[in-house]
């Protein structure tokens, strides 16, 4: 007999009979506690599918359809979480990997040490900037630094011969100057360096030149030095030949000169460095040959720094 019918007749067995009253008389009359039948409830069954048969599990035809302790059924779309203690070690990293963890470990640390020694260089340098610039801010409000003064005392011309006679012949000038400074600064000496040079010219075209002497010009006092100009091998166009003729023969010749002196400021203790001091004067004369009279002199000092 399969397991099933008799699981069911097991139950019915055990179920007590069903007693209905004898007649209809006593039906007025309560029923007694014999009377009084209640049915057992009907079994709760929970039906689940069979397993599919597969090659590894053979099937059973004596297998019960109901089963109180139902086996759940798994699914392929399910997903499923596995949660591995971070004590575990799963693989041992090699060696090598130490040596790089250390190396991209000190990169950061060099990188801010090189911005920080960047930053560190221009605070330095602003600093810097700033002294310099406060120390020639103070220098102007408490000494009133002033240019020197320069002029031209006399002039004597050699060579100049051949332009009045020939229009083709080179010159090879030879002028003596005499030129004077005047130092007005109360607390402030001028140290003019050596590499100085001076120029003539006479309408863009230069005649002659030389060498601006080295030597110091103290507080409130005036100097005299001469300086010597030569030429080789000038030669002049016949536009600036004619020109110059006939300002000769008018006893007016208007000339330029020109000088770039390397100079230092010097005011107690503290010496500037080398500034470049450009003196332009222009001159007229009473002719080029001889010594002339100067007629006009104007000059003028100009300096990046201190005027």
């Amino acid at each position: 007999m399969p397991s099933y019918i008799h699981s069911l007749l097991l139950l019915h067995s055990r179920a007590a009979p069903l007693t209905l009253p004898k007649s209809s008389e006593n039906r007025s009359s309560p029923p007694s506690m014999a009377e009084r039948v209640h049915p057992l409830d009907p079994p709760s069954f929970t039906f689940t599918p069979l397993p599919r048969q597969t090659s590894e599990t053979p099937s059973d035809d004596t297998s019960p359809f109901l089963s109180r302790s139902p086996t759940p059924t798994i699914h392929p779309s399910d997903t499923y979480v596995i949660q591995i203690p971070k004590e575990q070690i799963l693989r041992e990293p090699p060696p090598e990997n130490a040596h790089r963890a250390k190396v991209f470990a000190r990169r950061p640390r060099r990188r801010q040490l090189i911005r920080r020694c960047f930053c560190c260089s221009i605070a330095s340098l602003l600093c810097l900037i700033l002294a310099v610039g406060a120390f020639i801010g103070i220098l102007f409000l408490v000494l009133h630094p002033k240019a020197p003064s320069y002029g031209l005392t006399s002039v004597s011309f050699a060579g100049m011969d051949p332009v009045l006679t020939s229009a083709y012949a080179s010159l090879s000038p030879r002028i003596d100057t005499v030129i004077e400074t005047n130092n007005t600064n109360k607390k402030i000496s001028i140290i003019y360096q050596e590499g100085g040079t001076v120029s003539l010219s006479f309408q863009d075209t230069e005649l002659c030149s030389g060498e601006w002497p080295s030597f110091r010009s103290k507080p409130k006092t005036s100097a005299e030095f001469k300086v010597e100009l030569s030429g080789s091998g000038i030669l002049l166009t016949s536009t600036t030949r004619d020109a110059l003729v006939n300002d000769h023969s008018k006893k007016e010749v208007p000339l330029v000169m020109e000088a770039k002196v390397p100079v230092k400021i010097k005011l107690g203790a503290f010496t500037s460095w080398k500034i470049t001091v450009k003196v332009k004067c222009d001159i007229t004369v009473g002719g080029i040959t001889g010594d002339p009279n100067i007629l006009k002199k104007d000059c003028t000092a100009k300096s990046h720094f201190f005027w």
